[in-house]
């Protein structure tokens, strides 16, 4: 597994590095992390499987319950669609944002699991996060301040994560919060210095991390076959 969170890493970074260069808008940046998927996914299922995303493949486009939706990862097993990642990572002006983000989810899980395909969303946070008074287009406005990530941050993630297994519910959640240096490479942030609880803390590092998320989700897929 530490090779597993080594490469994560790398291609979080190399992700960063195409938001940096292509702008938020363009979905170049998210290659890298898909491909990342793409690859870990594929080792742990069987040739019965087919896994697409950017990369490979491309974006697999969904009939969801109540809307078409274009899926991140997509899993198929013998040619049907039987489980999906959405993938987000946040780059900058989160708090600003959160709300939007979160109720966005609700609705997606929704979408996807009421046609009875498996969902699991990853949320990836930079514990300290960036903020821009402006952003045009694929450009940056001025840097307002640097906002700290905290437990309120998280904790309708882990309330959702203990909610009863309803529609809007992913099946598999996970969450990893990253920092960079000055020269673009991550490295999972410590959560001793974001004053998280101790519950947070161990639900961060046990339930909804990278390698339960990973375990959890080719589960998802051989039960949806």
């Amino acid at each position: 597994m530490q090779n597993i969170q080594q490469s994560f890493l790398k291609a979080i970074a190399q992700t960063f590095a195409a938001y940096n260069k292509f702008g938020a808008r363009s979905n170049k940046k998210l290659i890298p992390i898909h491909k990342w998927f793409l690859q870990i996914i594929g080792k742990n299922l069987d040739r019965s499987y087919t896994v697409v995303g950017l990369g490979k493949g491309g974006e697999y486009t969904f009939d969801g319950k109540y809307y078409p939706k274009t899926l991140d990862i997509s899993v198929l097993n013998k040619n049907k669609l039987v489980a999906t990642i959405s993938f987000k990572f946040v780059t900058s002006n989160y708090k600003q944002n959160a709300n939007n983000y979160f109720e966005n989810l609700l609705g997606e899980t929704a979408n996807i699991r009421r046609n009875n395909v498996g969902f699991a969303h990853f949320l990836v946070l930079r514990s300290l996060i960036p903020y821009y008074d402006k952003n045009k287009g694929n450009l940056r406005g001025k840097l307002k301040k640097i906002e700290h990530l905290k437990e309120k941050d998280l904790t309708k993630y882990v309330k959702l994560f203990q909610d009863q297994d309803f529609p809007h519910k992913p099946e598999v959640l996970g969450i990893a919060v990253v920092d960079f240096n000055k020269k673009g490479k991550a490295s999972f942030a410590d959560l001793n210095n974001l004053h998280l609880s101790k519950e947070m803390k161990q639900i961060l590092t046990d339930q909804l991390s990278l390698k339960n998320f990973i375990q959890k989700f080719i589960a998802l897929c051989k039960l949806k076959s």
